[in-house]
């Protein structure tokens, strides 16, 4: 049957040999899976997700799923702000929030969201009691909060966020409205991204031509690679069109896509079209030239494909969507390329034939300047034949340098922090960075950082034992209240009615809990786990929820099982750099 390189050696030798026989065939094959694939992925960053970033099997997401099923709570907020700075300070009449032009706009917009079916819930200081309504004003007073809290969790939930917040943020005279929470940041996000992809795009493309003309020479074999890279964006988007019909696709798969896809295909065109140049230069005929390219370069185009591609692979290994997706597109772009490269390739060299060195700019360049041909040089005068040899001749000083370059490049790794993206990672012209931005500085309690705790098994649990809970939590530090379905309570004492979510359903009881420690930090992360060490009430489990827990799972989860991932990759890497080579000391 013959080894693996044999086989791949005569796969190769017959694409070499198909492109010498159907060239034209070839390529309109290739046109017309281009026109399929641009056609049926053109859609896709409508399809795809900004969110993918919790654990599923975590902590948080259960909690997350009781509070959804049983008590019409979720962590897909739309937050609404509404600003009346030029009068506040006021207590009534025209001052402020509480004013009347605020209260009108507040009223009307508690009212529109109310009647949305998308919507669980909504409060705010207009329509809540006194003890809670504080918690929705601003330290100054000039800006009042209105919280609703959608279905459809963070894959949903940013579709109805946006038709939602351009209604609730009508332009009203004297008031300034904006949208934030997390279904509007997951939603900015996704719009940032399509308009970053597309900027992108617009500066590396020009680029990457005009460099690819300074090193092919010609525009004709220049274009070449743009055209790999092309087949290998649109196939890479189609497959991920497809794949949202199964599962969900981050939207942060289109950036992976387009650098990789233009990278492998400059990469792998480079390769093929120099060997081709060099059989030609050596006095090979055309077809002669062709076959040894795809027996050589097309092999080490495969191999390199391959080892890319299952590399990438390994991030399935993660839960979260969001990195399996960067599995999914980056197999998806490399699969294509590597086809693209020793298939389409190939047939487009065989159809050019000499004008693949055509439209020759160095020489136009030469021409202008009135500079006359440079003499061919000599292997052993060539820059990379010197430097080589000069490498090889200090193997191990070289060696040591760059190994110690690599290890100080990597250092700043190890203080690495991982986290969980907020509003922060926008632009600060954007509504939801700007709505974060105000819950940070001007209001006493952020949203953001606090948190919903979960019994998922409350039976037999007493009013007083869940306010025993409740108190005691409220005496951890930074902690500024905590409603629990009994009342409110700060500093360990009750202090009211519930001031926020709480309640009792179907066995189940969940708590909230108010937070001043800014998210992401490490007041934030000392507080969780002080929270965590509060005795539960009766023993029972409790589950907890929010800003700071989600970012706990998060990291966890990532890396928990990188240690797996990257040996993963390691002896991938390893075993088939072995088979392409023979060698165990070069993979290593």
């Amino acid at each position: 049957m013959g080894t693996g390189r044999e086989r791949t050696a005569a796969v190769l030798h017959r694409i070499a040999l198909l492109a010498i026989r159907a060239p034209r065939l070839i390529l309109l094959v290739a046109a017309l899976l281009m026109a399929f694939t641009g056609v049926f992925g053109a859609s896709i960053a409508h399809h795809l997700s900004a969110g993918g970033f919790q654990d599923p099997g975590s902590e948080s997401a259960e909690a997350t799923r009781l509070l959804s099923e049983k008590f019409d709570q979720t962590d897909q907020q739309l937050l609404i702000t509404v600003t009346d700075a030029e009068s506040a300070g006021g207590a009534g009449g025209a001052g402020g929030a509480m004013g009347t032009r605020a209260r009108a706009a507040g009223t009307e917009i508690v009212g529109l969201l109310a009647a949305a079916p998308q919507v669980l819930n909504v409060t705010s200081p207009w329509t809540s009691p006194p003890e809670a309504a504080g918690e929705l004003l601003s330290r100054d007073g000039a800006t009042g909060l209105i919280v609703a809290t959608l279905s459809g969790g963070e894959d949903k939930a940013q579709e109805y966020a946006a038709p939602l917040a351009e209604k609730a943020t009508a332009e009203r005279d004297g008031l300034t409205i904006r949208a934030g929470g997390t279904a509007m940041i997951y939603r900015e996000i996704t719009a940032q991204t399509q308009r970053d992809l597309l900027r992108m795009e617009a500066i590396a493309v020009p680029l990457s031509f005009l460099v690819l003309v300074w090193v092919f020479g010609g525009l004709v074999a220049a274009a070449l690679p743009m055209m790999v890279g092309l087949m290998s964006i649109l196939g890479a988007m189609a497959v991920l069109r497809a794949i949202t019909h199964v599962t969900e696709v981050s939207i942060f798969a289109l950036n992976i896509t387009t650098a990789l896809g233009l990278a492998l295909a400059i990469d792998y065109t480079l390769l093929i079209v120099s060997r081709y140049r060099d059989e030609i230069a050596g006095g090979s005929d055309r077809e002669t030239a062709l076959v040894v390219t795809m027996c050589t370069a097309g092999r080490t185009v495969l191999f390199s494909a391959v080892t890319v591609a299952l590399s990438l692979s390994a991030l399935v290994i993660f839960p979260m969507y969001f990195l399996k997706s960067f599995a999914y597109a980056g197999i998806a772009t490399v699969a294509f390329a590597a086809a693209a490269a020793v298939i389409a390739t190939p047939a487009a060299i065989m159809v050019l034939g000499a004008r693949l060195d055509s439209f020759d700019m160095r020489r136009l360049v030469r021409r202008v300047l009135r500079r006359s041909e440079p003499e061919p040089t000599p292997i052993q005068r060539q820059f990379w034949y010197r430097s080589t040899k000069a490498v090889m001749r200090r193997a191990i000083p070289v060696g040591t340098a760059i190994v110690a370059l690599l290890v100080l490049l990597g250092l700043p790794f190890a203080h690495i922090e991982f986290g969980n993206p907020d509003d922060r990672v926008l632009p600060k012209t954007a509504s939801a960075h700007q709505v974060g931005d105000q819950l940070r500085n001007d209001f006493a309690s952020n949203l953001y950082s606090g948190m919903s705790i979960v019994l998922p098994d409350a039976e037999g649990d007493s009013p007083a034992e869940l306010d025993r809970y409740a108190a005691d939590l409220s005496k951890v530090p930074d902690v500024s209240l905590v409603s629990a379905p009994g009342g409110t309570f700060a500093g360990g004492n009750r202090v009211g009615p519930p001031s926020a979510p709480a309640g009792v359903a179907d066995g189940s009881a969940f708590l909230s809990v108010r937070s001043t420690a800014p998210l992401f930090t490490e007041a934030s992360k000392t507080q969780l786990e002080r929270l965590h060490a509060v005795p539960e009430p009766a023993g029972r489990e409790v589950l907890f929820s929010g800003g700071a827990q989600v970012n706990r799972d998060i990291v966890s989860a990532v890396t928990s099982r990188m240690p797996v991932v990257l040996t993963l990759i390691g002896v991938i890497t390893f075993v088939l750099l072995f088979l392409l080579t023979g060698s165990l000391v070069l993979p290593l």
